[in-house]
């Protein structure tokens, strides 16, 4: 299992599952520079091969959902901590 930390004055995120996948909710309080390591993280899926793997959704206000498959749940969060959106990264054995 990962657990991560993120700085709630620059930004939320909350995860649901939606079968197999999980939904990530992230609102940005800080536009700069957070916006554009977003976009970074963002180019790094949009860029493979995999088209299906994390899909990003942008909406009104700095919102964003992110849809993971489950086998990229790990390469995503830990994508959000190189573009410093976490603040820790930790593995823990449940």
């Amino acid at each position: 299992m990962i657990n991560y930390q993120f700085d709630a004055e620059v930004l939320d995120i909350t995860e649901t599952r939606d079968g197999s996948d999980t939904e990530f909710n992230i609102k940005l309080h800080q536009e700069q520079p957070y916006l554009d390591r977003l976009r970074l993280v963002q180019h790094v899926f949009d860029d493979n091969k995999d088209y299906t793997d994390v899909l990003f959704y942008a909406y009104a206000g700095h919102e964003y959902k992110v849809i993971v498959r489950q086998e990229h749940y790990v390469d995503f969060v830990t994508e959000m901590w190189k573009a410093r959106l976490l603040r820790s990264l930790e593995w823990r054995e449940d």
